[in-house]
């Protein structure tokens, strides 16, 4: 049927079924692509605002505060503080777990924001001090699963 035919009825409509192909891909950008970079180094980078002295966690291209471009980084280091924290009963796939797992909302001195990731180790609890524990370096591929969990330090 052409743009120029008219539909009189529902019977005269016509209909099939078919795939359409999409391709598609997502980038990190700038300030993501460091973060992700610095993750296969096993380091947790923020970007810092030279002009307010504010540093960003997950990265940010330009500061939120005084809205200038962002362009050095900052290594964090691998400590941070379990700000918030949830008992999981279903994975990924939204298939039930067998045993119940904690993620929490993980932030660092100095860094406005945190990163969200699994929290293990023996009684995990807002305020709890944590480490970032990484995948061995020949397994790293740049994304936020290289990061394995944040083990609550005795």
């Amino acid at each position: 049927m052409t743009i120029k035919e008219r539909l009189t009825s529902l019977r005269e409509a016509r209909t099939w079924e078919d795939k359409i192909p999409f391709h598609y891909e997502y980038t990190a950008g700038v300030a993501g692509e460091s973060f992700l970079r610095g993750l296969i180094d096993g380091k947790i980078l923020g970007a810092r605002c030279e002009n307010c002295q504010l540093t960003y966690l997950p990265p940010k291209m330009y500061c939120t505060n005084c809205f200038r471009e962002i362009t050095s980084y900052r290594d964090l280091g691998l400590k941070g503080r379990v700000a918030a924290l949830t008992e999981a009963y279903l994975d990924f796939a939204g298939e039930k777990v067998e045993k119940p797992y904690m993620i929490g909302f993980v932030t660092f001195t100095d860094a406005k924001g945190g990163i969200i990731q699994r929290v293990t180790g023996r009684r995990p609890r807002i305020g709890s001090r944590v480490v970032a524990r990484f995948k061995p370096r020949k397994s790293r591929t740049g994304a936020i699963t290289d990061i394995l969990s944040f083990v609550v330090e005795s």
